[in-house]
């Protein structure tokens, strides 16, 4: 069985090639703010590159007669993934990409019989530099169009075709270059920067002469109840048709807007938390924003605590001028042990005490399935997670202890119904209950609170099947910072599982 991996590097390269510039795959900010967490592989390099690896090479008297490609999850910088191929039915192949067995991407393979045409490149071609367009689900409808001429870049293109080893399959000339522009369609025009590629088929004319730059024309034909765009195409040269298109994308949504007004909405606002002092780790997006703004409404002087993201700390700490908290902001990983020793000594010398810390911190989460090759990251997931819990707790619970303050763990009902695809963060979470239990028996004067939301809709599960079903942030936020205003429980643990919306 053969593997690939990707570089960051390939990505540049493909990039140039296809003039796809879509940030999911070029912009390590951009990505850090999605599911992913990192750049995510050209769904069509990805393959390429397989169709590379595979033992298809061209023969004499067979030709390409379609290419079909249904992209099932997004490949990742870093891993290795394997390549299978398998013949069909007579003039059929299948060539899969897995990550271990769970499966990524398929492509099958028709030829016929007769010599491939040649592809002409007949002239010099400049694409637009134009950012790719962001088209929201309400921008687009059945019968939307797009049109215009393309061509892949030289010689990027020709270093491409020998990284990958494409020189000798079938996927060379006006395969290829019709690959590229799927990808360059739908990445940059067709929805543009929201798309995630999920599906794509061509068929090629047996008579034509196809020549390079060619022109296009696209349609959205349907769109389906998450989201998917149902696209035909057609690519001519010269007036004569060469290859017919059906392709699907995925829109990737926003999440919906969170501010304060929409937390003061559910919990109120008061100052029965003045005077207190909370530490939220993973402070600057999702839940943990939303635990910042309801403990600030109440009067709270809340550290916010974040990595990466200062601009969205920024905003969260400016939201909240006008209520009765502040918001301090302290940039650092939680999973730092010298870290977390030296904001210690900053919190008895700046702020005196600490009345609650909240562990809500995690690292992107993707689906894995638990077999040799995915073990290491099963592990390096669990690790980071507990670290992320562990290390603050170590620091900070003998500062909390001295308050009789509360210790809370975003937990998951994860640890109760286990989804085959997450044992790695069915197992984090599982483990870091027993952390807050371990540490609820030694200090017996604070009180422990673990609350069990199910998915909740995040920047972790904003993918287009995540988001279905998952639950408000706010919601939790709102139902835990109730309890906190409530009587405390030293040296028991309290478990919350039940989060309502209507919380007027």
């Amino acid at each position: 069985m053969a593997h690939i991996r990707f570089a960051a590097e390939e990505l540049d390269l493909f990039s140039r090639a296809s003039h796809d510039r879509n940030p999911l795959h070029m912009s390590d900010d951009y990505t850090q703010r999605t599911a992913y967490g990192g750049r995510v592989v050209f769904g069509v390099l990805n393959a390429l590159a397989a169709l590379g690896q595979s033992h298809l090479r061209r023969h004499p008297g067979r030709a390409l007669s379609s290419i079909e490609c249904e992209f099932f999850d997004v490949a990742l910088l870093g891993i290795n993934y394997s390549v299978s191929t398998s013949d069909g039915p007579a003039q059929q192949a299948t060539v899969r990409v897995t990550d271990g067995r769970r499966p990524l991407l398929e492509m099958i393979l028709t030829f016929r019989s007769g010599e491939p045409e040649a592809f002409e490149r007949r002239q010099e071609f400049s694409a637009s530099s134009l950012p790719c367009r962001d088209l929201q689900r309400a921008d687009l409808t059945v019968g939307y169009r797009a049109s215009g001429r393309y061509a892949a870049c030289e010689p990027d293109l020709s270093a491409l075709c020998a990284h990958a080893g494409l020189h000798e399959t079938w996927a060379k000339d006006r395969a290829v270059s019709a690959l590229l522009w799927a990808s360059y369609l739908i990445g940059m025009e067709l929805p543009g920067k929201r798309a995630l590629f999920s599906r794509l088929r061509f068929e090629f004319e047996p008579s034509a002469s196809p020549s390079s730059p060619f022109d296009y024309e696209a349609e959205i034909q349907a769109i389906s109840e998450v989201g998917e765009l149902g696209i035909e195409a057609s690519l001519s040269s010269g007036g004569k048709l060469w290859a017919k298109a059906q392709l699907g994308a995925h829109i990737r949504e926003d999440l919906p807007s969170a501010n304060t007004a929409t937390i003061e909405r559910m919990v109120g606002h008061s100052e029965a938390l003045a005077g207190t002092v909370a530490f939220v780790t993973g402070g600057s997006r999702g839940l943990g924003a939303a635990l910042v703004r309801a403990l600030a409404l109440h009067g709270s002087t809340v550290v916010l605590n974040f990595v990466k993201r200062q601009v969205e700390a920024e905003n969260v700490r400016d939201s909240l001028s006008q209520t009765a908290g502040t918001i301090v902001l302290e940039r650092g990983d939680v999973a730092n042990l010298a870290w977390c020793l030296e904001l210690q000594q900053r919190l008895k010398a700046t702020l005196k005490r600490l009345d609650f810390l909240f562990c809500n911190a995690s690292p992107p989460l993707l689906p894995l399935w638990l077999e040799p090759s995915t073990a290491a990251r099963v592990n390096e997931f669990v690790n980071r997670s507990l670290a992320m819990v562990t290390t603050p707790m170590a620091a900070l619970l003998p500062v909390l202890s001295e308050t009789k303050g509360w210790n809370v763990l975003i937990s998951s009902t994860a640890v109760s119904q286990i989804h085959p695809f997450f044992p790695h963060y069915a197992a984090a979470k599982a483990g870091a209950e027993a952390i807050v239990r371990a540490a609820s028996a030694e200090y017996r004067t604070i009180s422990s609170l673990i609350a069990r939301p199910a998915r909740l809709l995040t920047d972790l599960t904003n993918t287009p099947l995540g988001r279905r079903g998952a639950i408000a942030p706010e919601c939790v936020a709102a139902t835990i910072v109730r309890r906190l205003k409530g009587q405390p429980i030293p040296g028991k643990i309290e478990v919350l599982e039940q989060f309502p919306s209507d919380q007027d």
